[in-house]
């Protein structure tokens, strides 16, 4: 379950190409990040703005976009593209962003859809997938436009993205969050809703809940409940209602899964 900035993507100067379902809450990172609906209806949200994609439509997410995809089970296309393949768009573009992150043009959809299945190829050359890079960004600028680049509330929330990545076992509030950031609660509140769609108290627990995964997969014998109190939640009632909300089963039927399949 991501949520943030994806700090461990910075390394990875590969393109990345996958076709499976997606669910993926808000996060950005400085790759180009690309997604094709190629089976039914996607939830797509970059930034402010969002789509119900049909079947074949596109969502690009440029360069430290926040933005989030709910597949509902179904699979779509993504390719994700570092910076090292991206030269000569961030060239053309200069300071400039990608103006609309939607494209649902048949033609220019299909066209994109194919370099996205062409570069899945491990045996294409470097140059070669630069080329398909080239011809994707390139049928992107030319439908989606250019504009100026000056939306602040953008770089506010990838602070405050940073921010909760650091401190998401501490007693983190809504209004202790507004006041560290000089904005009144009320304010700050909206402006949360509106990038993300849910609220703070929400979105913090799903970061913990994705912490702590990520603790009893380092630790698969560690105990439940210490674990989840270490990563932010103040109750083990709290914990389990979280958990089972957005996982559909208990913890311990969870972690209990997680054994098996790694085969501890």
């Amino acid at each position: 379950m991501e949520s943030v900035y994806e700090a461990n993507r910075t390394p990875i100067n590969y393109i990345e190409v996958w076709n499976s379902d997606t669910m993926c809450d808000p996060h950005y990172h400085q790759s180009v990040e690309i997604l094709i609906a190629s089976e039914g209806s996607v939830n797509a949200t970059v930034n402010n703005d969002s789509r119900v994609l049909d079947r074949g439509e596109i969502c690009v997410a440029d360069c430290f976009d926040v933005h989030s995809f709910d597949s509902h089970g179904a699979k779509s296309y993504i390719i994700i593209i570092p910076k090292e393949f991206l030269s000569d768009y961030l060239a053309v573009k200069g300071k400039k962003h990608i103006a609309t992150p939607f494209i649902t043009d048949k033609t220019t959809c299909a066209k994109i859809a194919d370099c996205a299945k062409a570069l899945m190829n491990s045996d294409n050359s470097r140059l070669t997938q630069l080329g398909y890079v080239n011809t994707i960004m390139g049928l992107i600028c030319e439908t989606c436009g250019l504009s100026e680049y000056s939306d602040a509330d953008i770089a506010v929330m990838q602070t405050v993205l940073d921010y909760l990545e650091d401190n998401s076992s501490d007693d983190v509030n809504l209004e202790s969050l507004a006041a560290h950031f000089g904005y009144s609660k009320y304010y700050f509140s909206r402006l949360f809703n509106k990038f993300f769609k849910f609220n703070l108290n929400e979105y913090l627990a799903r970061l913990r809940i994705r912490n702590f995964i990520s603790a009893m997969k380092f630790d698969p014998n560690a105990d439940i409940i210490s674990a989840a109190l270490a990563c932010g939640f103040n109750s083990q009632q709290t914990f389990y209602r979280c958990f089972t909300k957005y996982y559909g089963i208990p913890p311990k039927a969870y972690i209990k899964q997680l054994k098996k399949r790694d085969g501890n």
